[in-house]
């Protein structure tokens, strides 16, 4: 994410969680979570569901820590990400499995937001709150995936190479040059490293082979040491492959691997896809659908080809894919804009594909 993301989320947003963690409502525009019909128990990818409540979790720890430090600009950033982003991705199964927990867990990170932008809360009220908002988040991962799943090992795996893909991805963003470039980004990363680890240590049962524990502990140790001592990307990258090759050892086969390496055009290809569902789920009345495969398309896929893409197409595409569609489908646009707003993004990745094809990576 770029600085100017972060910024206008920070001022975005404040109002509404504040109005919110005072009056108890959400604005006219404000997507609330909540049960809309939509049923898809045997669509619910578990691994991409867990990993997003691991991600609000850190970005809480972060938070904290933020707050423990006297920085409100990323104490605040922490606690909004995940309302402006995650929340879209786990409404319809949150809601399908417990509609009340839903707007509850809603209503509970707008409510930490409100705290962070409080100049007047105590640093023990925000802890308080946030271990609250962790334990509830907890709750929202044991409520949505079956025991039967989240209690094996191949499924911790999946998540812990999801997290630590994702915190590449940050890393990526906030450092350059043996120098963070961007405070919140570089946190992002550092936090997502954190409860990839944190799940490594509690995971049972992940090899049997002493040899392979002791090697996949060392190499989690370089990572950390590397995110701290703000290394190359190339040597994070070169750690996190080895820590996935490891973890694999067990034979698991995962929905989330991280070692399939997705090349930049099968990003481009998959937010087509997710461009032509959103104007179904749109069509089809279905705006919280809608929201969540637009956020989707660019959470889980413009952002990992930002970077290749240059500045100039990655401003253009954040401006129409993260912003304006994401606006159109919470004001309530007419399809004839959705799609014409669609069409223009199709253009930046059809410019973005002939930039890429120029500019092999």
């Amino acid at each position: 994410m770029h600085i100017h993301k972060s910024n206008n989320l920070i001022t975005g947003l404040m109002t509404a969680v504040v109005t919110l963690a005072i009056f108890g409502f959400a604005l006219p525009n404000q997507v609330m979570g909540q049960n809309n019909g939509t049923e898809q128990p045997n669509q619910t990818d578990y691994t991409g569901f867990h990993s997003n409540i691991e991600q609000i979790i850190g970005h809480i720890e972060k938070a904290e820590y933020n707050k423990f430090h006297n920085n409100t600009e990323l104490t605040l950033g922490h606690t909004l990400h995940p309302i402006d982003e995650v929340l879209s991705l786990v409404t319809i199964p949150l809601s399908t499995a417990d509609s009340n927990l839903n707007d509850t867990y809603f209503n509970d990170l707008n409510q930490l937001a409100g705290l962070a932008a409080n100049n007047n809360t105590t640093l023990e009220e925000f802890e308080d709150k946030g271990k609250s908002s962790i334990d509830l988040s907890n709750n929202v991962i044991t409520t949505v995936i079956p025991s039967a799943v989240l209690n094996t090992a191949e499924h911790n795996i999946s998540v812990i190479k999801d997290l630590l893909k994702t915190a590449a991805s940050e890393y990526k963003e906030g450092v350059a040059g043996g120098n963070i470039t961007l405070d919140l980004e570089y946190q992002d990363g550092s936090a997502f490293l954190d409860r990839a680890n944190t799940m490594f240590n509690n995971t049972q049962n992940i090899s049997n082979d002493t040899s392979v524990i002791t090697t996949l502990l060392s190499n989690f140790a370089n990572l950390t040491d590397s995110f701290q001592n703000l290394r190359d990307q190339a040597v994070v990258e070169q750690i996190i492959q080895k820590i996935t090759n490891g973890l694999s050892t067990n034979g698991s086969s995962t929905t989330s691997d991280a070692s399939t390496n997705p090349t930049s055009q099968d990003y481009i290809a998959k937010i087509r896809g997710l461009l032509n569902d959103v104007v179904s789920a749109y069509e089809s009345n279905d705006k919280i659908k809608a929201k969540e495969l637009a956020t989707a398309a660019y959470l889980d896929n413009f952002e990992y080809i930002e970077a290749p893409i240059g500045k100039a197409l990655s401003d253009k595409g954040e401006a129409l894919l993260r912003e304006k569609l994401r606006e159109q489908i919470d004001g309530n646009a007419s399809i004839d804009e959705i799609k014409q707003n669609i069409a223009d993004i199709n253009k930046v990745l059809d410019e973005s594909t002939t930039y890429l094809e120029s500019n092999p990576q």
